[in-house]
């Protein structure tokens, strides 16, 4: 079942942080939004494109994340597909977003505050196809389309939902956050002001 928590005080959980290692993207089949593997902080997010807690959770707290300290490579933010079964149109939101990473960074990021921002439109209507289609050039929009005929688009979902699987992901949004050799996990909402205060605790 979909749970939405308010925010949690991330500085306080810092004293239950456990050690743990990050896995790689390789293991995982996670999509880098910004930052890099050897940002000092890396956020783990899994996500559901028909969550409206996923939806605040980008758009108001990862949004200026990586606006501020992802662009400074401070912080690497790693997004996975979590689509759950009863969101009629997670899974091709999910799709989309998976196909645009492969045309390059900025573009999945188009696409993802596209999705984001006309979630209440196509969650009533399914029409994925318009809401990307105008946060792209048409030529790109054309190359896109073809992306999502490769049967590896939903191998790679696949195996990032497997992946949640294997961490026990049962709410959307799932934040994981490996920093300095410790993790914290946190389900929910976070605020920006928390997460900047959490991320300015760590690097200096």
């Amino acid at each position: 079942m979909l749970r939405k928590k308010k925010s949690v005080a991330l500085l306080v959980l810092i004293f239950t942080a456990w050690p743990l290692s990050a896995p790689s993207l390789d293991e995982t089949g996670g999509r880098i939004l910004g930052g890099s593997p050897s940002s000092p902080i890396r956020l783990e997010i899994f996500s559901d494109f028909q969550c409206s807690a996923c939806r605040e959770f980008y758009l108001n707290t990862i949004r200026p994340v990586l606006q501020e300290y992802s662009s400074k490579d401070k912080v690497c933010v790693i997004y996975y597909e979590f689509p759950w079964p009863y969101h009629k149109y997670a899974r091709e939101a999910a799709r989309y977003a998976e196909a645009a990473s492969r045309l390059g960074r900025q573009q999945a990021l188009t696409v993802l505050d596209s999705i984001y921002t006309d979630q209440a439109q196509w969650s009533q209507d399914g029409n994925l196809e318009a809401t990307v289609a105008k946060s792209l050039p048409r030529d790109e929009f054309q190359k896109l389309k073809k992306i999502m005929q490769d049967a590896g688009i939903n191998y790679a979902i696949d195996k990032q939902i497997e992946f949640g699987t294997k961490k026990d992901i049962r709410a959307t949004p799932t934040l994981l956050i490996y920093y300095i050799g410790k993790q914290q996990r946190v389900e929910g909402i976070v605020t920006y002001l928390v997460m900047k205060q959490f991320i300015d605790s760590i690097v200096k």
